[in-house]
């Protein structure tokens, strides 16, 4: 299962997920944190995309099931 949400990273990320799986101890780990620290700092901020549409046009455009249904299926009100 580990395998597929690798499929999701992107290149980069799969190589951050190596890296940190090759930690030995925490100093390791903290040097790769600040490593990572260090590369979102130098990332520029990405906007994110505004949409012009609703909630239930979202799910009903990508075939999403709203929570209000989710609830009803289970039946909480």
């Amino acid at each position: 299962m580990e395998d597929e949400y690798l499929d999701l990273f992107t290149e980069t990320h799969r190589k951050l997920h190596e890296e940190f799986t090759q930690c030995q101890n925490w100093e390791e780990v903290e040097v790769f944190l600040r490593k990572v620290e260090k590369l979102n700092e130098s990332q520029e901020n990405i906007e994110i995309p505004y949409y012009d549409m609703t909630v239930e046009e979202y799910c009903n455009k990508y075939g999403l099931v709203s929570l209000e249904e989710i609830m009803e299926r289970h039946g909480i009100h």
